[in-house]
């Protein structure tokens, strides 16, 4: 029964600290992030510590590549997505010690081969919190908000 005890103890005391402490392969850490209802499937986020561009990583070549350059091989989409992300700090030390730095992605989708029918989703996740708000404007032309909590995993796991 002790052991089982000190194993349970363990084994949370392993997911408590990966919550918290990012996990890295060389330059790149990677966040899941999800709803709190449940209702939407997670989120996996990869992206290089110093810059914060968005990366994926490739199980045949054992690396990492810009999320940019993935490739779908043989399927056509009608829709195209775009994405740019970066890393933000404010510039006054004490907002920085504060705040800490944000990971910045704008996602952009077009529909059906027009420029003007797109959608853009801003996600905005605060590294030190995990917490991401995702911001995206919906039929109406009303932009809404939506609040989801983060935690590390492996970037290569994901």
């Amino acid at each position: 029964m002790r052991n089982f005890i000190f194993l349970a103890v363990f084994a949370l005391s392993i997911g408590a600290c990966s919550k918290n402490h990012p996990i890295s392969s060389g330059p790149y850490q990677a966040l899941k992030c999800s709803l709190t209802n449940g209702i939407e499937s997670p989120s996996q986020f990869i992206f290089n510590k110093n810059n914060g561009k968005l990366y994926y990583f490739d199980l045949l070549t054992d690396q990492f590549k810009p999320l940019t350059r993935r490739v779908e091989e043989g399927l056509y989409f009608a829709s195209m997505q775009e994405f740019s992300s970066r890393l933000e700090t404010s510039r006054l030390a004490l907002l920085k010690a504060i705040f800490g730095t944000k990971l910045v992605i704008t996602q952009i989708e077009y529909y059906e081969n027009d420029a003007s029918n797109k959608n853009v989703v801003k996600h905005i996740i605060h590294l030190r919190s995990l917490v991401m708000n995702r911001v995206y404007q919906d039929l109406d032309g009303k932009h809404l908000r939506v609040k989801e909590y983060c935690v590390w995993i492996d970037p290569k796991l994901s």
